[in-house]
């Protein structure tokens, strides 16, 4: 045979007596351990046989030699299962496969070397013998199938030295049953092989299955961006420490981590950006904790971290203070230098009552103090906390049962013509009539009512009120009368609201001509996208736009020129210091000019004295609404001024004298 054709014949026996894929051959080798094990089981009785049958046809000292061999090797297999399963238990085998190898080797030799210590002189004991080992090939080839290294490490021992034994009988028949049992070694292989593939590809499919119930249960529990554990996994952790903790008496920290500056990275940088600025911020957080403490990422730039356990709260605020310098260092994305800071909100278990949901709002409180103090800073939660937290659940239930109680209405403030007096539109604004404090402002429970996710309701209310205030103003005023409702950031990208309104309003009878809405800057930056095709629908049924507290904002300019609108407001803080201070009044009349050249309504709030009103007259602006007029008053009250003529107009008058 060329050498080209020998090469070939070796790697054919590398790769059938090669090891199976690494990864499969702990599981291919546990498999193989209880298989052999079973075999080795019907040893004894399988030698008992055999040693009867040839007791009186073989010679008897090879014969109790190799029932002595045959035990002692079928000892070390027991042995070596025993060690096997124990040191399973706690991981991955070292060496196992290797050891396996070798006791089945001694134990192929052993078996077959029953044709070399009692071989018989007769033909047909010496065909018993052979039939035997070929037997027990066949057999081997069953309960060694899973693994080929395994199989292979008794097969050839067993058929070489059989067949060694078998021509040692030096006979003619003795040589013919050599070569049927060497005969019998590829074909055990080759059933071996058709085996083999079978189990290997059942165990490659156990493999596959169990690493995607693991990556989709890693997915479940961790965030795609940072690989951090996820809110749901915090809460297991979290849920698992303060079980600990009850239990031992130990102490256990929630840190509630917010990075500062990231949405401004967000907004002028993209996204892409601001990711790789929270990866590296979470692998900064991670280098700061200990071994058990656990750091999420809840969602956009916030994360907690749980610190257990904790000998005092002074530790947990040392590993707060050391998250919060982590960040001092600037990240370098794209060539730039890029800052971020971190307000943090700490909260410690303070007794065996404390709930997950506890301390992650007792941590939240933390962390909104710290941000309302200058951001990057470690805030913890105290009893003047708790005190406070008390009082924003009362205040949040009290808000619940006004709205179930009527008691959240829509008061109107009324936008004047400074010409004529007549009110020519209104401001909608929520009041609250307390039973026990009077009529308070909007400024006292809409932030409330935004955080504790009540705005959407306040908003159903505020939408019923302006329309039936409309529709009965309409019996008074000129069809020109609009009714301007306040929106708020949240509500801008929540489409199906103005869906809803507009059902409603087609429901009533209401034109949506007849209503206005104003929004200031801080709601448009936050989406300005969404927020900017929502206003653009509003516009195609009718509803006028118009741009609340104008001049506050750094972009507010850049926002008239983007965004479709009708009008805007100039802030009462211009207003205010429009006869006394001449950069106010430049401001003002650059944006009545710039009004002018885009087509805008001008209206100015906050107007409090006739000289401000007069002020205002002589820069072009024609409408406004303030105190000089009136404050907000009931629907009843300003139904009664457009039917009767608004109580100021003498007061308008003399301004314009």
């Amino acid at each position: 045979m060329p050498v080209r054709g020998w090469r070939r014949v070796v790697r054919w026996a590398g790769a059938a007596v090669g090891p199976e894929e690494p990864a499969l051959v702990d599981e291919l080798l546990d498999q193989a351990s209880r298989l052999i094990v079973r075999s080795s089981l019907a040893a004894p009785p399988t030698v008992a046989l055999m040693a009867g049958i040839l007791w009186g046809a073989a010679p008897r000292t090879g014969l109790v030699g190799w029932v002595v061999a045959v035990h002692a090797v079928t000892a070390a297999q027991l042995l070596l299962y025993g060690w096997y399963r124990r040191a399973r238990r706690y991981g991955t085998v070292p060496h196992g496969l290797r050891a396996y190898v070798f006791v089945m080797a001694a134990a192929g030799a052993a078996w077959g070397s029953l044709a070399v210590l009692a071989l018989p002189a007769e033909g047909e004991w010496q065909a018993m013998v052979g039939l035997f080992v070929i037997a027990f090939m066949a057999s081997n080839t069953v309960f060694a199938a899973p693994l080929r290294p395994v199989f292979f490490a008794f097969q050839v021992p067993v058929s070489v030295v059989a067949v060694v034994g078998l021509l040692g009988g030096r006979s003619t028949f003795a040589t013919l049953i050599a070569a049927v049992v060497a005969y019998a070694l590829p074909f055990s292989a080759l059933l071996h092989h058709q085996a083999n593939t079978s189990a290997i590809a059942a165990v490659r499919l156990a493999h596959r299955n169990e690493a995607l119930v693991n990556r989709l249960a890693h997915q479940a529990g961790h965030d795609a961006l940072t690989g951090l554990a996820n809110r749901s996994l915090f809460r297991e952790h979290l849920v698992a420490a303060l079980a600990v903790a009850r239990r031992t008496g130990s102490t256990i920290g929630v840190l509630f981590v917010d990075l500062d500056r990231l949405k401004v990275i967000n907004d002028s940088l993209g996204h892409a950006v601001g990711d790789q600025v929270l990866v590296a911020a979470a692998a900064r957080f991670t280098r700061c904790l200990r071994a058990g403490d656990v750091v999420a990422r809840l969602g956009g730039d916030e994360f907690t971290v749980l610190l257990t356990p904790l000998h005092h709260s002074m530790e947990a605020v040392g590993i707060a203070e050391r998250i919060r310098s982590s960040l001092h260092e600037p990240f370098t994305v794209d060539g730039r230098k890029l800052r971020v800071t971190a307000s943090i909100g700490l909260a410690c278990s303070a007794g065996p009552d404390d709930t997950p949901d506890d301390l992650l709002r007792h941590a939240d409180a933390a962390l909104y103090r710290a941000k309302g103090l200058g951001r990057d800073r470690v805030e913890v939660f105290d009893q003047s906390l708790r005190a406070a937290l008390a009082r924003k659940v009362d205040e949040e239930s009290e808000l619940r049962h006004a709205l179930d109680r009527g008691e959240i209405v829509a008061w109107y403030q009324p936008v004047v013509d400074l010409d004529s007096g007549a009110i020519v539109a209104a401001e909608a604004l929520a009041r609250w009539i307390h039973p026990a404090q009077g009529v308070l402002g909007a400024g006292t429970f809409v932030p409330l009512a935004e955080e504790c996710g009540l705005l959407t309701e306040i908003g159903a209310v505020m939408a019923r009120e302006t329309a039936r205030c409309r529709i009965e103003a309409g019996r008074f005023t000129d069809p020109r009368f609009r009714v301007h409702v306040n929106m708020a950031a949240s509500e801008l990208v929540r489409p199906e609201l103005l869906d809803r309104y507009v059902a409603f309003a087609a429901r009533v009878g209401l034109d949506l001509t007849g209503i206005g809405i104003e929004v200031t800057e801080t709601a448009f930056i936050s989406d300005t996208e969404r927020a900017g095709r929502w206003l653009a629908t509003a516009r195609r049924y009718g509803i006028t736009v118009s741009l609340d507290d104008f001049g506050t904002g750094y972009s507010s300019l850049a926002l008239l020129t983007r965004l479709d609108l009708d009008g805007v407001k100039i802030d009462r803080s211009f207003v205010r210091d429009l006869t006394t201070n001449p950069a106010a009044r430049a401001v003002v009349a650059a944006t009545v000019e710039l009004a002018r050249v885009l087509g805008l309504e001008v209206v100015a709030e906050g107007v409090e004295t006739p000289a401000q009103a007069a002020a205002l007259r002589a820069l072009g602006v024609t409408r406004a609404q303030g105190f000089l007029f009136s404050p907000a008053v009931p629907g009843d009250t300003l139904r009664t001024w457009l039917a009767g003529g608004p109580p100021w107009v003498v007061a308008t008058t003399a301004v314009g004298s």
